[in-house]
């Protein structure tokens, strides 16, 4: 059996009796940093057997260790620096091979960034759950320009290195008045939970340089509906989008068409839809 085992997030208390019944009773510790995962396991009086480290640079190699254990009727268990493995952690190629060799796999639940922050988040719409957002910024844009009208929130998590330049292009992407809440090292001493404007909260952390520090969650709201917005377009702005449909994908023509003739994105992209149909 492989057990995969969520973590605290940060409060060492935030782990489950059931957590620390398998941990106690697991052969073998698979973890990410033996030097983290030992001051869990210790706070809590777990004599563990074996740790072993798995991490992105070797999880394929320590997969077909594992596969053998497994064989052997070893008790395997997986845990995370914090959190839940498998979610933007380690954990998914293992899970998919011993699923794929015909092992039992089984959570262990607990502490998630995203769930605890969307706990909080007073949310009356779905969300969905992306992860870490790309690394350069052009492949970070195309990733935000397909939430410019979703229906639903979408929770990010961000490192410290690059939480000014995400919310930046959140700003450029989806508007400076778009809702985010920030959750920033949730459950630790200096834990932070902001919700604002996109502009408001980029203010916020660029304005205190400990907001810029630690681990962070975001979770972007659905768009609100523009109440200024006209309720129809003009002949001119029509004619502007059609001129670019038939050369262009829709989101490209609407850009576009937006900045030429000032048009409502909403609209355009409504009427594009309607045209393509």
């Amino acid at each position: 059996m492989l057990y995969i085992c969520a973590t605290p997030i940060g409060n060492l208390k935030d782990i489950s009796l059931r957590a620390l019944e398998i941990l106690s009773a697991s052969d073998i510790i698979l973890c990410e940093d033996t030097r983290t995962s030992k001051q869990l396991l210790l706070a809590h009086g777990i004599n563990y057997k074996q740790l072993i480290a798995l991490h992105q640079h070797n999880e394929n190699q320590i997969t077909e260790k594992v596969l053998s254990y497994l064989e052997d009727g070893l008790t395997i268990t997986q845990i995370s620096d914090a959190g839940t493995p498998g979610v933007s952690d380690p954990g998914a190629r293992l899970c998919k091979a011993v699923l794929d060799a015909g092992y039992k796999v089984s959570p262990i639940p607990g502490a998630c960034a995203y769930i605890s922050l969307l706990s909080v988040a007073g949310l009356n719409a779905p969300s969905l759950f992306y992860g870490f957002l790309p690394s350069t910024k052009n492949a970070r844009i195309k990733v935000l320009e397909e939430w410019i009208n979703v229906p639903y929130a979408v929770g990010i998590y961000e490192s410290p290195h690059r939480i000014l330049e995400s919310i930046t292009d959140i700003i450029t992407v989806l508007g400076e008045y778009r809702e985010i809440i920030l959750g920033r090292e949730l459950t630790k001493q200096f834990e932070t939970i902001k919700q604002a404007a996109a502009v408001k909260l980029l203010e916020f952390v660029r304005n205190d340089p400990n907001q810029q520090r630690g681990e962070f969650v975001l979770l972007i709201y659905p768009k609100v509906p523009d109440k200024k917005a006209t309720e129809s377009l003009s002949s001119e702005q029509i004619r502007v989008l059609s001129l670019l449909l038939p050369e262009l994908p829709p989101k490209k023509a609407v850009n576009i068409a937006n900045k030429l003739t000032g048009a409502n994105k909403d609209l355009l992209y409504r009427y594009a839809v309607e045209s393509v149909k």
